[in-house]
């Protein structure tokens, strides 16, 4: 394996923190997750916390795979999808905490 194709697989590396965190909200977090708030200023969606502490892992890893691909124009995307998930995990810590 060259050098340039190790390099390719870094992005995954970022994923660990996302990981982290929901391993971290499995002993912080309340049993239901309040996902998003109405107008009103109360819960409107509210997940399991199973549910709700995988979804930014799952999407990290979306975007650390896109991020990866030998298409160099599907770089930045990749990693906007990362970053998209590391704003979903501290949103997710921001209204349940």
């Amino acid at each position: 394996m060259s050098l340039v194709e190790k390099k390719r697989y870094w992005p995954f590396l970022l994923v660990i923190p996302l990981i982290a965190a929901a391993a971290a909200g499995w002993f912080l977090l309340p049993e239901e997750l309040v996902m998003q708030i109405g107008v009103d200023g109360q819960p409107s969606n509210v997940m399991p916390k199973l549910f709700g502490l995988l979804i930014p892992p799952a999407v990290g890893l979306i975007g650390a795979g896109i991020a990866s691909s030998a298409a160099k124009e599907k770089h930045l995307a990749g990693f906007i999808t990362l970053a998209v998930a590391a704003a979903i995990t501290g949103l997710t810590f921001f209204m349940n905490l």
